[in-house]
């Protein structure tokens, strides 16, 4: 997840609370900020990787299939190599506590979350 997504999400966030307690969404960007974090680190360790999710476009395009958009975000993603501009993903759905064969993609850094 990129910095630029956790901010986006605590914005949203503080103007939430303004909406609902009254005030301005600036009033309330440092809690705003925390809950965002955090619900990045525990989406982070659920995942077990820094990866934590990628683009939808990103996904159709090099599947082809709406589906796999689920599908990808579901599974047990690691990394296996890391280059300057993309990764080189281990992707392992995991089934009824078992883990399936996996698929190995390489994904732009741009794109992950």
């Amino acid at each position: 997840m990129t910095k630029t997504i956790i901010m986006r999400n605590a914005w949203k966030f503080a103007r939430n609370a303004a909406a609902k307690f009254g005030g301005e969404a600036i009033e309330y960007i440092a809690g705003a900020m925390k809950k965002s974090w955090a619900m990045y680190k525990a989406k982070q360790a659920e995942k077990g990787c820094k990866v934590i999710g990628f683009a939808e476009w990103f996904i159709d395009k090099k599947f082809g299939h709406k589906s796999m958009f689920t599908q990808i975000h579901e599974n047990k993603n690691r990394i296996k190599k890391e280059t300057k501009k993309a990764y080189l993903i281990e992707s392992t759905p995991v089934v009824n506590g078992e883990e399936q064969s996996s698929i190995e993609f390489w994904a732009p850094k741009s794109v992950c979350i």
